[in-house]
């Protein structure tokens, strides 16, 4: 599900340059490959190409030839991109250190930008796996930084808050109205009745086989699912085979990760990713304890959402002033953002110069592109106005 997320969150800004971060080079491959079969334009970046590539690839990345750029995380910190308007790990990074260099590179024109994190539990299943071939030393300190890594991915404060407070800052969640759970507190609801029904279903395969199964087969149970790996394993069979019919998969999934968060169900380290209970998930079934859940908030369903605090401009004339700053950086050779920032050219949209004393006012024109670049955007600008003033006088 995390590709359809990822596709449908970069659809939802089809006008918006952004870094994907990956753990390796296959997927950063992949992740290009499938992003352009889907209609976006992306190329990968990573330490198997040669330098020759890296640098067409990030040359076409900074003069917008390609929307998307996939990199791992060793070569996507040379990316210098001013108006980088999303990162996304599509991966869960080893350590927060790295997390918050990796979400620097997004907006630093000083324009609004997003980043997101994918997170499963079946990332620390994976990420655990290959800890645990380290050396013990090595390891220690390792697991210890996954851990503040998952913390900050389930936390529901203010996810800045968590995050300057490792490097030792104080931030007043107040202050903040950024972050998704500052902007959207999730809303609770009793869950006792559906934390049952999994924790139990998680038990009783378990009991059966004496090893567990990952959380898309639990919810298949659940759900009554008619699977081949059911059927072979006899769970149609369980008391706890389609008591959850009333819920869609992706909503059992989600209470799935909830109960992980609550530390009610661990995953085990390893490929598969198996769920068991822990002694409190145990206690809490055979005691019947109350249980609060969250509400989940799909990322597709905020795709489409207006980031706050971006500069109100005329939206069709930021366009055509885009396009123009990429004609003039190809015919010069040169990265877009060279030419004109995306705050210059917001503000341009906004404002509407037509003579170059109101060009001049623009935050990054200075004697030097008012003489270069005045006259072609100006002359932008005023057929925008015309067309536009021949549309009201019809």
């Amino acid at each position: 599900a995390s590709y359809e997320q990822l596709l449908a969150f970069i659809r939802g800004r089809p006008n918006d340059n952004g870094i994907v971060y990956c753990a390796s080079r296959k997927s950063s491959e992949s992740l290009a490959r499938n992003l352009n079969e889907h209609g976006v334009s992306a190329k990968p970046y990573h330490g198997g190409l040669t330098n020759a590539e890296r640098t067409r690839h990030q040359d076409a990345f900074l003069r917008d030839d390609v929307r998307v750029i996939t990199a791992t995380i060793a070569f996507g910190m040379g990316i210098n991109k001013p108006n980088v308007r999303f990162v996304v790990h599509y991966d869960l990074p080893k350590n927060l250190e790295s997390y918050y260099q990796e979400t620097g590179r997004a907006g630093r024109d000083g324009l609004p930008s997003e980043c997101v994190l994918l997170f499963s539990p079946s990332d620390v299943a994976k990420q655990l796996h290959f800890i645990d071939e380290k050396a013990e030393k090595e390891a220690r300190i390792a697991r210890a930084q996954l851990q503040q890594m998952v913390h900050y991915a389930e936390t529901r404060q203010c996810r800045r808050s968590v995050l300057l407070e490792y490097f030792g800052e104080r931030f007043l969640q107040q202050s903040c109205a950024s972050c998704d759970n500052c902007l959207q507190p999730r809303e609770t609801f009793d869950g006792t009745v559906h934390a049952q029904k999994f924790l139990s279903c998680v038990y009783r395969i378990r009991a059966r086989h004496g090893f567990g199964f990952g959380l898309g087969h639990i919810v298949d149970v659940l759900r009554g699912a008619d699977t081949e790996a059911i059927r072979q394993r006899n769970h149609n069979e369980l008391s706890t085979y389609g008591i959850g019919s009333e819920l869609k998969r992706g909503e059992w999934q989600a209470i799935g990760r909830e109960l992980l968060r609550l530390g009610l169900v661990e995953c085990a380290p390893g490929k598969f990713a198996t769920l068991s209970l822990t002694p409190a998930g145990l206690e809490a079934l055979r005691k019947r304890t109350p249980i609060v859940l969250t509400k989940q908030i799909d990322i597709v369903e905020k795709a489409a959402r207006t980031r706050a605090g971006a500069i109100e401009c005329d939206e069709v004339l930021f366009e055509r002033l885009r396009a123009l700053r990429r004609q003039l950086a190809d015919e010069r050779g040169v990265p877009a953002y060279i030419i004109f920032s995306d705050v210059s050219l917001r503000e341009m949209a906004r404002s509407y110069p037509t003579t170059a004393s109101e060009f001049r006012r623009i935050p990054g024109v200075g004697e030097q592109k008012l003489k270069n670049f005045a006259e072609p955007f100006l002359s932008e600008i005023k057929s925008h106005m015309a067309a536009i003033q021949r549309g009201t006088q019809r």
